[in-house]
């Protein structure tokens, strides 16, 4: 396995710069919209708590194998993501997300676009590899453009979906339906299991709505 690269100062392209977190962009990040359930788990209004955020920053720097990125607009923060370079199954990407006032402005195809190129020069050979909830059509448009492909499918346990199915309303539940089963006494969450390799064409689109520097 090839040296794990240490942390750009900065990855630019696409109309955005992807830097590493820092408190600046951590207090930016904490004041993002939220679009709760059923896509709770990555909502960040836990980093309004200066302990909670301090914490956090600390495990994002930490000297792990983990990378962890948020993509800037004109010095906004517009996205993040993160990517473990020690995964057995790839160069795993987690934590996509770009919140709601941000939508719509191809943001996660070009994050994910100027990340995966860095890497592919950084860690050559390795394909990419992310797992996503069924439900969530929209990113899995991104992905597809991107090159990314259903290798497999599974049902596993999400805590923090879990937690929220227990509160949810028979609305929330029938909107979900295909998508979660309660089995062996638990909520399960359909996973797709997508991989892109290494040069895979990628479609990124024009930038909509971006402001101009």
């Amino acid at each position: 396995m090839s040296a794990i690269p240490p942390y750009p100062i900065a990855l630019e392209g696409e109309g955005l710069v992807l830097r590493p977190w820092d408190e600046e962009l951590v207090a930016q990040m904490a004041g993002w919209g939220e679009r709760g359930f059923p896509y709770h788990a990555f909502d960040l209004g836990h980093l309004r708590d200066p302990e909670v955020a301090r914490a956090a920053l600390e495990r994002a720097r930490a000297p792990r194998p983990h990378r962890h990125f948020v993509a800037c607009e004109n010095g906004i923060a517009v996205g993040r993501v993160s990517v473990n370079l020690e995964d057995p199954a790839g160069l795993y990407l987690w934590s996509v997300h770009v919140p709601p006032e941000h939508e719509g402005r191809g943001v996660c195809r070009r994050m994910l676009a100027v990340l995966m190129r860095w890497l592919e020069t950084e860690v050559p050979g390795r394909s990419f590899v992310l797992t996503t909830n069924s439900f969530a059509e929209r990113a899995h448009r991104a992905y597809r453009a991107l090159g990314f492909t259903v290798e497999s499918e599974r049902w596993q346990f999400d805590p923090d979906l879990a937690a929220g199915m227990w509160r949810a309303s028979a609305e929330q539940r029938e909107a979900l339906t295909g998508h979660v089963r309660f089995a062996n006494g638990r909520w399960e969450v359909r996973v797709f299991v997508m991989r892109r390799l290494p040069g895979t064409p990628m479609h990124i689109g024009p930038r909509i709505g971006a402001t101009a520097p």
